[in-house]
């Protein structure tokens, strides 16, 4: 089994160490099959564009745009780049966040595939990584550690998720344009409005309302980096008010504003 150290990825790749991590844009620019094998440190990766499949004994995922991926180190694994290649950026935690993410509990593994926080937090790493020398390491740091809290939060749940919860999730996604009711998902759901918002709390680490602003502004993200369409077009079919409100959060969220962002995608 092949172990890859720090920086090797089977795509074009360009790195930067700050403040203790290794950060790696990866291109693939065709389809590709990579062999199974391990990385030596733990690692977040985010995918920026296209798609591509990963499989491995315990888990096989099919990846969007902005989703997010934690694998602990020597975590056997294997890829698959779709036709039109893809684009990742990968946040490997060298020495000294390696003592930082042992001293807590984690999973071997953790997918976030619907603009959760994660995926935000990684996309300010990667606009660091992109400032080159002027990046900040006390920005990457603190980022770091954010990341470092949220795996250690995602380890605290031991009841049973009701499968109601991923039904729930199923059908915000289906309605991202339209009003969000919460009695009438309730209802829809069998349980109880304030049963429902606290049981979603629980098992999702967000609100519901929260996890509905991370579903539109991942859709927006989408939107600007592959089409052209007016921004006032993708705030009415991503569920804001209007563009002021699109505006308002997008920057909120991503620290940039959604003309700056189209101008220059991640």
């Amino acid at each position: 089994m092949s172990i890859w150290a720090p920086g090797s990825f089977a795509g074009q790749t360009t790195s930067r160490e700050i403040a203790g991590a290794l950060l790696s844009e990866v291109r693939h620019v065709r389809a590709v099959r990579v062999a199974p094998h391990m990385h030596e440190v733990p690692y977040f990766s985010l995918l920026l564009e296209g798609s591509y499949s990963e499989g491995a004994a315990d888990f096989a995922v099919l990846y969007e745009p902005y989703t997010v991926v934690f694998h602990d180190a020597l975590t056997e694994h294997w890829d698959t780049i779709a036709a039109d290649g893809c684009r990742m950026f990968f946040v490997e935690l060298l020495a000294q966040w390696i003592e930082v993410v042992s001293a807590v509990p984690r999973p071997a593994h953790l997918f976030e595939m619907h603009g959760g926080a994660p995926a935000w937090l990684i996309l300010r790493l990667h606009r660091e990584f992109l400032a080159g020398a002027a990046a900040s390491p006390l920005t990457v740091e603190s980022i770091l550690f954010e990341l470092c809290e949220y795996l250690s939060d995602a380890t605290l749940e031991t009841i049973a998720e009701p499968e109601w919860v991923t039904r729930t999730e199923e059908l915000l996604r289906s309605q991202l344009s339209a009003r969000i009711d919460l009695r009438t998902i309730a209802r829809q759901m069998s349980v109880d409005p304030a049963h429902l918002c606290r049981a979603f709390r629980r098992f999702r680490r967000r609100t519901i309302g929260d996890y509905v602003t991370g579903l539109r502004v991942q859709f927006v993200c989408r939107k600007l980096a592959e089409t052209h369409e007016p921004l006032s077009d993708i705030a009415a079919q991503s569920g804001f008010t209007d563009q002021s409100h699109m505006t308002r959060v997008f920057k909120r969220i991503t620290g940039v504003t959604p003309g700056s962002y189209r101008r220059n995608p991640v």
